[in-house]
């Protein structure tokens, strides 16, 4: 049996938060949720009075009368990350962190001089 729900102050028989949970859902759940609470996808298309073959009406005051309902439809932009954000999420990285260290184990080894022993030096002077 489809859940009865009271007509909301702007005139539709959904409101914005039940259309967010809904947006939530995906595959065989949402279609289960849209059968049970709204009679199916007419019934979900008939409270939120459109046509689903048409649409919605074209007209500028239906237009502004959805928008003030359900808010715009679209997705704010998400900010962009810092340079020092994506460095430091570059370094969690396992291995990076081990081709760090091979890198500072080298660097610390070129610095490093053997020991000279002068009958072997002298001995490749000559070869």
């Amino acid at each position: 049996m489809a859940k009865e729900t009271s007509t909301n102050a702007r005139g539709f028989d959904v409101s914005q938060k039940e259309l967010c949970s809904l947006m939530e859902l995906r595959g065989a759940a949402a279609l289960e949720k849209i059968a049970a609470d709204y009679g199916g996808h007419e019934g979900l298309c008939a409270k939120l009075q459109t046509d689903p073959v048409n649409g919605l009406p074209i007209s500028a005051a239906e237009l502004e009368r959805r928008r003030s309902a359900f808010g715009r439809n679209e997705i704010p932009p998400v900010p962009p990350k810092s340079f020092f954000r994506l460095a430091w999420e570059a370094l969690q990285d396992v291995t990076l962190l081990i081709l760090l260290a091979a890198a500072v184990i080298s660097l610390a080894l070129s610095f490093y001089k053997p020991p000279n022993k002068d009958e072997f030096s002298a001995l490749s002077a000559h070869v």
